[in-house]
């Protein structure tokens, strides 16, 4: 069956995946869940949405279809909410629940190494093309048993699949997401057989020279354990071409023609789906009072300068210190310019369990103190960082910022540019490098760098400061047409209307 994009009438409403979906047991399963409990006053449990970074996608999708999602209990909170409920399944909205969450409560010595000593130190760094193989990493008994600890959240989260499976007659739709749970599939599979597997890639899938850094047996059930699924989504078509290269020393054939994996009698169907956004939920949000309330701190760090504006995780990945280091430049090269930009920062501080991230964190800090120590003002500091920001002031600066700088190392996708262009309200112009994954649906009508190139950055954040307001508005028009061309509903309607055919 083939299975190209522009063969398929992407359905682009909830009715036609509802229909798909009413005699299915749909199973959505992440790491992190789409809600989050944490202790209020009077040690009352509260709750609020998780920190995932596919919630905001997936959680308003699945508030309409109804399910199961199956996570991790990521605090004391969580396990106690759980406790409360039979299997730990938890109905969400408590009052008038529109799906269940089971949250799965792990070791938590094994669950410190999943995360933190496998996933995010070491699988992470693969797949971002991070580390330098001169010096690192170095592989030892410790990365050998925080894989071990891997292997058993993912058997974990197998068995409570396996059990929701069992709790329905309806037949299971089970959609596994990202990289945490790679082998997973393989143990749902050799308990049945004949069962439905998709699983979505949420980050880059690295060039197979670069992915065989992993010891021979990790790689090879990691592979033999995506193999398990019947089809597989990735972000953008270099991430299909990247892993079914990856495959071909494990698959009996590989057909790059259909993006068709021949793999223990099975056919295993891979194909991209860009991940978006809805477009209709961030502009009512943005017009909320606790954005406008925000937005008087915005104007306040803005005043009448030309704001450029970023926001991430400290992770090495999105090369932020490249990007202030651009900056600096931009002044060197164009110092009239002083006093006159304002570079905004807000951000998520991540990882901190994890060296590389500790190291890095404190780099970025020491980039934008050496630039402010030496441009600033009494009146004028030329960066305005403010990290572990809320949402809600996050949006408030997408509406306001002249220039959106996003030039990530390698980004699964990024939606950062499309949910910035979309609620902008100031005719805001996008840089962007060509390795985030955005970048080959937004570089017709954005400024496009090398991510590792400070100076083409700085002749960029030129471009921006000085680019007319004619070309600045249709740039916008332009991305926001194409935003909302195939938003967040066209992605999962896609996947499901391939999914449909290969039932």
């Amino acid at each position: 069956m083939k299975l190209h994009q522009e063969e398929i009438n992407i359905p682009n409403s909830y009715e036609y995946i509802n229909k798909f979906l009413e005699d299915k047991n749909l199973i959505i399963a992440s790491n992190r869940g789409p809600i989050e409990f944490f202790y209020g006053d009077n040690n009352e449990i509260g709750m609020k949405i998780g920190a995932g970074g596919i919630v905001p996608t997936l959680l308003p999708f699945m508030e309409k279809t109804g399910g199961t999602w199956v996570a991790s209990a990521m605090n004391e909170a969580d396990i106690e909410m759980a406790s409360r409920f039979p299997e730990n399944r938890i109905p969400v909205p408590l009052e008038e629940p529109k799906l269940n969450v089971q949250l799965i409560v792990l070791d938590k010595e094994k669950y410190y190494e999943f995360y933190n000593s496998f996933h995010n130190p070491f699988l992470w760094f693969i797949y971002h093309y991070l580390w330098n193989l001169t010096y690192t990493p170095e592989i030892d008994d410790n990365a050998h048993q925080a894989w071990q600890s891997y292997q058993y959240v993912n058997k974990r989260f197998a068995d409570e699949i396996i059990e929701e499976v069992n709790l329905s007659d309806k037949e299971p739709l089970i959609m596994l997401q990202d990289t945490h749970l790679q082998t997973c599939p393989l143990y749902i599979r050799k308990k049945f057989d004949d069962i439905f597997l998709s699983q979505f890639i949420h980050i880059p899938w690295p060039q197979p020279d670069y992915f065989s850094i992993y010891p021979r047996y990790i790689e090879k059930a990691i592979i033999e354990g995506l193999l398990s699924n019947d089809h597989l989504g990735f972000h953008i078509k270099r991430f299909v071409t990247n892993f079914l290269m990856t495959c071909e020393k494990y698959a009996d054939e590989v057909d790059y023609k259909n993006n068709i994996v021949h793999y223990d009698g099975r056919k295993i169907f891979v194909k991209n789906y860009p991940i978006s956004v809805d477009a209709g939920k961030l502009n009512e949000f943005a017009k909320s009072d606790e954005v406008l309330k925000h937005e008087q701190y915005v104007n306040k760090i803005k005043g009448n300068n030309f704001l450029i504006y970023r926001t991430e995780r400290t992770d090495p990945s999105k090369n932020i210190i490249r990007g202030f280091k651009a900056y600096d430049l931009f002044f060197q090269k164009h110092p009239e310019f002083k006093e006159k930009v304002t570079f905004f920062i807000t951000g998520v501080t991540t990882r901190e369990n994890v060296k590389e991230y500790q190291d890095y964190k404190i780099n970025v800090n020491n980039i934008i103190h050496e630039v402010n120590e030496k441009y600033s003002t009494a009146e004028w500091k030329p960066i305005v960082p403010h990290f572990d920001a809320e949402y809600s002031l996050v949006t408030a600066a997408f509406k306001n910022y002249d220039c959106l700088l996003i030039n990530s190392i390698n980004d699964g996708m990024n939606i950062v540019p499309k949910e910035g262009s979309i609620v902008n309200e100031n005719n805001g112009v996008l840089i962007i490098s060509e390795t985030t994954g955005a970048y080959d649906e937004l570089k017709e009508n954005s400024i496009n760098i090398n991510a590792l190139d400070i100076s083409e950055t700085a002749d960029a954040i030129y471009r921006a400061v000085t680019m007319k307001h004619d070309e600045r508005k249709e740039r916008l028009n332009r991305l926001k047409k194409t935003i909302c061309e195939y938003d967040v509903y066209k992605w999962m309607g896609e996947q499901f209307s391939d999914i449909q055919k290969l039932f």
